[in-house]
């Protein structure tokens, strides 16, 4: 993946937030990802969806690139709590 996106470091940040697990990478590669241009984003996105989690893109042409993804944690979903 790095010779498509001509990125020399990527970083990954792990935390755990109220809502849930975020999880955020960033690259210095050439920026410009675009999820409606077919890429892999639009399938992660949607998969993301169906379980309530949400992906943010902040891919602007020239770099860098951030994708966070926040998944839902099961202790506060709805139906846990209701049991």
């Amino acid at each position: 993946m790095a010779e498509h996106i001509e990125a020399e470091h990527v970083r990954v940040d792990l935390r755990h937030d109220d809502g849930g697990p975020r999880i955020t990478v960033t690259d210095d590669g050439r920026g410009g990802a675009d999820p409606a241009r077919g890429s892999g984003l639009a399938g992660i996105r949607r998969r993301l969806g169906a379980i309530d989690g949400t992906l943010a893109l902040d891919s602007p042409a020239g770099g860098p690139t951030r994708v966070t993804v926040e998944l839902p944690c099961a202790l506060s979903s709805q139906q846990t709590l209701a049991n």
